[in-house]
């Protein structure tokens, strides 16, 4: 994660709607497979960019994923909480 002035620019990606394993292996096929997409079609920079976002999606909701019983889980807070 990255910090600027106390505050998370890229904050976790732990979600309740993420909590059901079939909806991140979604995600992740839909964002490869735009990936392949995008490789048929010969646009190169597009290419490495969702594929960039595909492998990180990989990683964050696949491998790194904490799930709602993780004692260590950390949701991202409500826009009304942030306000301050």
């Amino acid at each position: 994660m990255t910090y600027k002035e106390g505050k998370i620019l890229f904050g976790p990606v732990e979600h309740p709607w993420f909590d059901p394993l079939w909806r991140r292996i979604v995600l992740v096929v839909f964002c490869f497979g735009w990936t392949g997409v995008e490789y048929y079609f010969g646009n190169k920079t597009w290419v490495y960019i969702v594929g960039a976002i595909a492998v990180f999606a990989a990683y964050a909701y696949l491998y790194a994923y904490k799930g709602p019983d993780d004692p260590s889980r950390e949701t991202r807070p409500r826009m009304d909480e942030d306000e301050e």
